[in-house]
């Protein structure tokens, strides 16, 4: 006699409450857009700041001070800084055309090269000099004015921190950050299609071959710089520490010239010198911006050992 076979239908509970990941994602995105247009603003009151205080520093009096030709630096590299984050964050929201947005076919380069977007490459580039420029410029600031206010009477002192010096010092030190950012260019190829097109394209989509010069990397390009992860980690963290470090030393020297002078009786009538706490809030926001990137550069380079000894922690 055959066995009856019965389908039984799972009945849902009615406590159970189905996830609504659409809700969560239009908040994650309601949020994004606020953050991101909020930064949006900030980036334009930034510019505008850099502007108006580029026009200040200019000034032929200014240009004879070694801090303020620094700034000089500084607000330009800024300036083009914050302009290049405007300009791709503007373009995720549809503000503005996405000029570099690279091509939706297939790339037909061979399979050991990958093709590269060369103005996003530019543009990327670009950001990150700037990026570091403006970071040690400001490191650079810091140590100039330790040395004036530790070594005052030193003729070396004045000889360095002389306008022509700190000009010298200012192209040296973007000529380093160029070849910093840039070396890596050397592995780069230009290749001409088809004569390096890959064997995929060739049997199968030879039509979309077309015959272009291409400018390519090697895909094992990460592979090959392996290594320089230690080099950026030395970079990002460093400066990180440095600049608080010598902050300190300067708050340090201040501090001991405040208490010369009221040894000294100062008079009422001298005005009051904020130097002190506006080296602190410059420092304050200086941690906290550079900080976090000093402590996630120490993160990503230990994040093997990390992933190893404390697999729960990624």
């Amino acid at each position: 006699m055959p066995k009856s076979t019965t389908t039984t239908t799972a009945i849902p509970d009615d406590n159970y409450l189905a996830y609504d990941y659409d809700t969560d994602y239009d908040i994650y995105k309601t949020i994004y857009n606020i953050s991101t247009k909020t930064n949006l603003y900030l980036e334009i009151a930034t510019i505008i700041v850099n502007f108006f205080h580029l026009i200040v520093l200019l000034q032929k009096e200014m240009r004879l001070c070694a801090v303020y030709i620094f700034m000089i630096g500084l607000c330009i590299s800024d300036i083009i800084l914050t302009s290049i984050n405007f300009y791709n964050q503007a373009g995720e929201l549809g503000w503005l055309p996405i000029l570099f947005a690279g091509s939706d076919g297939i790339s037909c380069l061979r399979e050991d090269y990958i093709e590269i977007n060369i103005g996003m490459l530019s543009m990327s580039t670009t950001s990150q000099i700037t990026c570091r420029l403006s970071l040690w410029l400001a490191i650079l600031m810091a140590v100039i004015r330790l040395l004036s206010v530790t070594f005052p009477m030193s003729q070396r002192v004045k000889n360095f921190t002389a306008a022509k010096g700190s000009v010298i010092i200012l192209i040296i030190c973007l000529m380093f950050w160029i070849l910093y950012s840039t070396w890596q260019f050397a592995l780069f190829r230009v290749l001409w299609l088809p004569d390096n097109a890959s064997e995929l394209c060739q049997v199968m989509f030879e039509s979309s071959i077309k015959p272009r010069y291409v400018l390519a990397t090697p895909a094992n390009l990460p592979q090959m710089l392996s290594n320089w992860g230690f080099i950026e980690f030395i970079v990002n963290f460093s400066s990180a520490i440095i600049y608080p470090l010598l902050t300190i030393s300067l708050l340090i020297a201040l501090l001991k010239i405040k208490q010369r002078r009221q040894n000294l009786q100062r008079k009422d009538t001298e005005p009051a010198d904020n130097t002190t706490k506006l080296i602190l809030f410059m420092t304050i926001t200086f941690v906290l911006s550079e900080g976090l990137s000093g402590f996630n550069a120490l993160l990503m380079y230990n994040i093997e050992k990390i992933e190893e000894n404390c697999p729960d922690f990624v």
